[in-house]
């Protein structure tokens, strides 16, 4: 479609000729030449003569990367005009004129665009810089997740050993300043952590169900090296797990509010940070993506490093729990307070100081002996209702009968006891009930044995109770160690033979308690032939027997063949 030359008000062309500005619109300007005479002024053209200008108005000009580019098409124009009005010089200066305004004002405005570009690239730079950084901690906090997840979920072995296993290190004074130059004059001290939330059966709404630091003064921790070595990587996840909110609440008495917890983290973390660098041997302690699970022999070494006057080892003001999955956890007072009911607490609490036991609140530990069937009966219904039992230390001193058993063995199923040392005592009833009642006995010990909570088992067997192949497990069950005491004296001639053959078949027992029975030469040699064949059992007791000469070789023969027994007593046995 042609465009009209512009007009003035009168209706006439306006001079020099001009058409409407179109924004984003890419024109084909075509300028016909008048015929003129056919003379020999230079300024006349042919009028068929016609030129075509194409000017790239749509071009943005954010693509451009130099005033070179800009300027070309207007370049080309020019030259085009030039070429076309050779003839017409005025005319020719004027378009040149113009069309110079024309590419000043379009660097200009390159100009002008390019200052408005260059900071929105130097935002993306810092932009994509950050999305980097940012991705780098996604992945530094994925690994800190999972391996505080591991260090939150691991099975100790902490049923024979009771500490509490979660701990960190705090500035002893949190008002001083942080000097690295001084690395060696801070004093810190460490603290344990309250494994409270969804590791506890049941706990009140009003209460944070968040791990977080107990309310106790801590532990001085002595100038060692060998300590953080040991320990510093552990300790350094559970800091930055506290740091980033993973399942923390800055609650304690330490401090008087949560900024000073955090600036109290923060210092814990750097200096462990500068500890490194100073000591190479430590280089390792920051690094948390070969993290290794500590074992239980290492919590065991902890009071080493510490100085610790601990009248009772309150062990940070916490308690030991089992949840309803047979975990040990341990929890600061409040939360144990909810989590327990306190009278049914109270009245096994009376149960125990009434037939003269002792009942450990922090380990959960009770020692007692009962001596009358009344006393059993209230002792077991109380150990019922009161789930904070961990460990039961009991002798049976009373004429028991099957009946007992199995009240004792009801109890111990609705408890939290995993640990048990049960010592049976002598069976006092008649012959004949003797005999009928055996296999039952049998029976209900095994049925305790295969309780899902039990990780634990101790029994000092009654004289008639030696048939060990009759006390194994059925089914599978979360028992760690089963050990049996056989009462001093109680084995009778050839009676030996009978535990040889049950060591042959038994494939649970770990322990085996012989001392004082007079086994012999020959006794030795017997047990000698079992323990080629037996795969489970770790320790073996035969103090005081009187193995002699060649009982003793037969027995260190089987050690040749035995994989599994790490521990032979032989005290005060002849070996004339």
């Amino acid at each position: 479609m042609a465009i009209p030359f512009l007009l003035d008000a009168d209706g006439n062309r306006i001079e020099p000729p001009r058409i409407a500005f179109y924004l984003d619109k890419v024109l084909d300007v075509i300028t016909g030449i008048s015929p003129i005479c056919n003379c020999n002024n230079s300024s006349n053209v042919n009028s068929n003569r016609k030129v075509v200008i194409r000017l790239p108005i749509s071009q943005k000009l954010s693509n451009l990367t130099s005033s070179h580019e800009l300027l070309l098409p207007i370049s080309n124009l020019v030259q085009s005009f030039n070429q076309s009005f050779t003839g017409n010089n005025a005319q020719a200066e004027m378009i040149n004129s113009n069309l110079e305004k024309i590419a000043e004002l379009l660097l200009e405005a390159k100009e002008k665009d390019d200052k408005i570009i260059e900071p929105q690239l130097e935002a993306k730079e810092k932009n994509d810089k950050m999305l980097e950084l940012q991705s780098q901690a996604l992945d530094r906090l994925a690994i800190l997740q999972k391996q505080a997840n591991a260090i939150l979920t691991q099975n100790f072995e902490l049923y024979e050993y009771p500490i509490p296993r979660l701990f960190i290190i705090l500035p002893d004074n949190t008002t001083t300043k942080w000097d690295p130059r001084k690395v060696l004059r801070n004093k810190f001290r460490l603290y344990f952590l309250c494994e409270c939330g969804d590791h506890t059966a049941e706990t009140s709404k009003s209460i944070q169900n968040q791990i977080h630091i107990a309310k106790h003064d801590g532990y001085e921790v002595r100038d060692s090296t060998e300590f953080f070595r040991k320990y510093g990587k552990y300790m350094l996840i559970l800091l930055q797990m506290l740091k980033l909110g993973m399942g923390a609440t800055p609650a304690t008495s330490l401090t008087p509010g949560p900024n000073l917890i955090d600036a109290a983290i923060a210092y814990s973390i750097a200096y462990m940070g500068t500890l490194s660098k100073k000591y190479p041997v430590l280089d390792n302690a920051n690094a948390i993506d070969d993290y290794g699970e500590l074992e239980g022999a290492d919590l065991r070494q902890l009071d080493t490093f510490l100085r610790i006057n601990d009248e009772g080892r309150k062990l940070g003001n916490l308690y030991r729990i089992t949840t309803e999955t047979g975990r040990v956890k341990w929890v600061c007072f409040e939360h144990y307070r909810w989590t327990y009911r306190e009278a049914e607490q109270k009245v096994f609490e009376n149960a125990v100081e009434t037939n003269g036991g002792e009942y450990d609140s922090h380990l959960g530990k009770v020692v007692i002996t009962l001596e009358s069937k009344t006393r059993a009966g209230e002792f077991f219904d109380a150990l019922t209702n009161a789930r904070r039992v961990y460990e039961l230390v009991i002798a049976f001193r009373w004429q028991w009968t099957k009946t007992d058993l199995e009240a004792f063995e009801k109890a111990l199923k609705m408890s939290s006891v995993s640990i048990l040392r049960l010592d049976l005592g002598e069976f006092q009833g008649s012959t004949t009930r003797k005999i009928l009642s055996t296999s039952l006995r049998y029976e209900i010990l095994v049925r305790i044995m295969e309780i899902s909570n039990m990780k634990t088992i101790h029994i000092a067997l009654s004289p008639d109770l030696i048939k060990f192949s009759n006390l194994q497990p059925r089914r599978s069950s979360q028992l760690h160690q089963l050990s049996f005491k056989v009462q001093p004296q109680s084995i009778r001639a050839g009676e030996y033979r009978v535990i040889a053959n049950s060591l042959k078949s038994n494939t649970a027992l770990t322990a085996l308690d012989l001392r004082d029975n007079l086994i012999g030469e020959e006794g030795a040699l017997t047990l000698s032939k079992a323990l080629k064949t037996n795969t489970t059992l770790a320790t073996l007791n035969l103090l005081d027997n009187s193995i002699g000469k060649e009982g003793a070789v037969a027995l260190s023969e089987a050690l040749k063949t035995n994989r599994t027994l790490a521990i032979l007593d032989v005290e005060y046995d002849s070996f004339a």
